[in-house]
């Protein structure tokens, strides 16, 4: 009896991580998918809370299976089983996966980080700082992350770790100082600026904004002329001189960031350049986006999307078609695809709703969802139901830079935590917001001239 109750209860626990695994491999998904909001990701949060707390009750055994299956397993039974060690105080049991892992594995090491940014025991911090200080190339950049998420006080030891560690790290390291608010990282920091790897470069634009250095801004608008990586920090922290360095950067390959990066500004005079993209299939998505984060016109259309088949998967009629030019939509055969409601991309459509609407925008002044740019809009931007993952990571990042005010969280944090920070956020702005200029352009909470 006791063999037969001990293997109910083995399996029982298995099956707890099998859907602990997918419900963490969809939640990840869903940050994506524009047709799900980004609080209904919190009912998938509460089920994988469910989960994950039956592990934790169900003491040893459940604690053998969790050992087991951080082997054996795939990386959402991985990132569950660290979410129960923690809980349960086990160091020796994480340290034992970080012996173990693949640094080449990206899956099991965002799983590990993202289980440690939000399991953390405050009385691991000290430990894991030493560990992060070492700059071992499985582990730095993962408690990075970790310490950066989570708003630890970890200059220091980012500063050294960022020395000793590989260049393929410096990325994670420089984005976890940008958050640490540590000062004598700015001069490792301007060095970084100047490296030869343009994701560094890139990540540490942004870090320095961040701390309020507008050197750094300077020395993307030299380099906007002649390279793609200072678009995106450009975008969050540049000036009325960036418009048009971004405009004329548009190019073949860096295309969508240019447009997301006008988007940020939020200057009507790049309404005419977002418009003539919408032409271009590849990056029309982001320009309807770009247009949209201007306006606010709330011009959607509801259209058919085809999955893309094999020719060999088709019907004769479906074939000819094709060999005519035409798509399975065009040709009438709407057998396999999904009708999804999405921005308008529709170049005549936005044509039309400019005419009728351009008078309520100014030359000169930053606009967000159509009206003049201040930290309450961009809170409302980042709370809204309808806007995508992307934005809202650019919304927080320019609420830091701009204004000078860490929210405290990410995108992809909890849905409860997104909305205590939200909430202190709203208590921030009518306490604060109105000491800014709406529609002028701030860097660090100072206007910029």
């Amino acid at each position: 009896m006791a063999t037969s109750i001990r293997t109910f209860y083995t399996r029982l626990y298995e099956e707890y991580l099998e859907e602990a695994s997918f419900l963490y491999s969809q939640r990840r998904t869903l940050f994506g998918n524009p047709e799900i909001t980004w609080k209904k990701i919190g009912e998938f949060e509460q089920r994988l809370e469910a989960h994950i707390d039956g592990l934790v009750v169900g003491d040893k055994l459940a604690l053998d299976v969790c050992s087991r299956r951080t082997a054996e397993g795939d990386f959402g039974e991985l990132y569950a089983a660290i979410s129960v060690f923690c809980r349960q105080n086990l160091r020796e049991s994480v340290l034992a996966i970080f012996d173990r892992l693949d640094a080449t594995d990206t899956e099991r090491a965002v799983a590990v980080a993202d289980a440690l940014k939000y399991e953390l025991p405050n009385d691991w911090v000290t430990d894991f700082a030493t560990l992060l200080e070492s700059g071992d190339v499985k582990l730095a950049p993962i408690l990075a992350r970790v310490f950066g998420y989570r708003r630890l006080s970890s200059g220091a030891a980012l500063s050294k770790a960022a020395k000793r560690c590989a260049t393929s790290a410096l990325p994670e390291m420089v984005w976890a100082l940008g958050r640490s608010d540590y000062e004598p990282a700015k001069e490792p920091l301007l060095d970084y600026l100047r490296s030869e790897e343009a994701p560094i470069r890139r990540a540490t634009a942004i870090a320095l904004a961040r701390m309020g250095e507008p050197s750094a801004v300077d020395y993307c608008i030299d380099q906007a002329r002649s390279e793609s990586w200072p678009i995106a920090p450009l975008g969050l922290a540049g000036g009325s001189d960036a418009r048009a360095v971004l405009a004329s950067s548009i190019g073949e390959k860096n295309s969508e960031d240019s447009l997301v990066a006008l988007a940020s500004l939020g200057d009507p005079t790049s309404i005419s350049v977002l418009m003539a993209y919408l032409e271009e299939p590849k990056v029309a998505s982001a320009a309807a986006t770009a247009l949209e984060c201007i306006t606010g016109a709330d011009l959607y259309e509801n259209v058919f999307v085809p999955d893309q088949m094999e020719e060999d998967e088709l019907f004769d009629s479906e074939r000819k078609d094709l060999s005519r030019g035409k798509t399975l939509d065009q040709g009438g055969s709407k057998r396999f695809g999904l009708s999804v409601r999405r921005l308008c991309r529709d170049p005549q459509v936005w044509k039309q709703w400019w005419l009728g609407n351009a008078h309520r925008f100014s030359n000169g002044i930053r606009y967000r969802n159509g009206r003049p740019l201040s930290p309450q809009a961009l809170i409302d931007t980042i709370a809204a139901d309808s806007t995508p993952y992307l934005l809202r990571e650019s919304c927080l990042e320019e609420l830091a830079i701009r204004y000078g005010y860490d929210a405290g969280f990410e995108a992809d944090s909890p849905v409860a935590q997104q909305l205590n920070g939200l909430a202190k956020a709203e208590d921030w702005s009518r306490s604060c917001g109105h000491e800014f200029q709406a529609g002028a352009y701030y860097f660090k909470g100072r206007l910029q001239h």
